[in-house]
């Protein structure tokens, strides 16, 4: 039975990922805490980001240029193997604390700033922060997206070109996060058997949202990706609260 729980858990999981761009573990994470430890999650959950990412990025690569991702690239790297070592010294307990503030303060600056965004307002030191940031909270509790999703709506870009950015920049953010996973030892052989059928459960689940991507219009696009960043930061002040409650 828990085997088919954690399926559907991971098939749903692709879904929303392929539909936003991301989301996956955002989605995962907090109902497979409910009955697995979080050291044994975040690395199944950043192996199989990077795969689900991979499927998009495949489906949306004629709307991504390396210029446009190689400063979050390149800065996912320190932030990823920062992260793991965090993982290690420190409780994940402080670093959900940090995200959760980070993550609310930016979606309640979103509802009541009320002047327009414009398309392509890009910045290179906002692209790079996003990349350090999502190699960091990726590596300690596998949430690689909502620091590039913050910056997909900081842009205003289009829902072709923000699909093709996440896909492609959490390839590697993600996928850096994974390779520090292992490198630090956290793929035993319990993980793989996990990963063995939780990743074509996502990536099935991934390719069936596919279809339905062009029936979603840009703004309800934005909606949807304000709502999954709302949803971390939420999803990390309930965690937060429980933690304090049973403790």
């Amino acid at each position: 039975m828990e085997y088919v729980v954690i399926i559907t858990i991971w098939f749903l999981a692709g879904f929303i990922n392929g539909l936003s761009g991301m989301g996956a573990g955002l989605f995962a994470v907090p109902i497979m805490a409910l009955f697995m430890d979080m050291h044994f999650i975040v690395p199944i959950t950043c192996f199989i980001g990077t795969i689900v990412s991979g499927l998009l990025a495949i489906k949306f690569r004629q709307e991504i240029h390396i210029k446009d991702i190689l400063p979050c690239l390149a800065l996912s790297i320190p932030g990823a193997f920062l992260g793991s070592y965090i993982l290690r010294i420190i409780p994940t307990f402080y670093i959900k604390i940090f995200m959760t503030i980070f993550l609310l303060t930016y979606v309640s600056w979103i509802i009541f700033h009320k002047s327009s965004q414009k398309e392509n307002a890009d910045s290179i030191i906002y692209n790079g922060v996003s990349g350090f940031a999502s190699g960091l909270f990726g590596a300690t509790i596998s949430f690689t997206g909502p620091p590039i999703a913050v910056y997909v709506l900081y842009t205003g870009m289009n829902k072709q070109k923000a699909l093709g950015l996440l896909g492609t920049a959490l390839i590697f953010t993600t996928g850096m996060s994974a390779f520090s996973h292992f490198v630090s030892g956290f793929y035993t052989q319990d993980l793989i058997k996990y990963l063995s059928f939780c990743t074509p459960a996502a990536m099935l689940g991934t390719l069936c949202s596919f279809p339905l991507i062009k029936y979603i219009s840009q703004n309800l696009f934005k909606k949807i990706l304000l709502f999954i960043v709302a949803f971390a930061g939420v999803t990390g002040a309930i965690n937060i609260i429980i933690e304090i409650l049973t403790s």
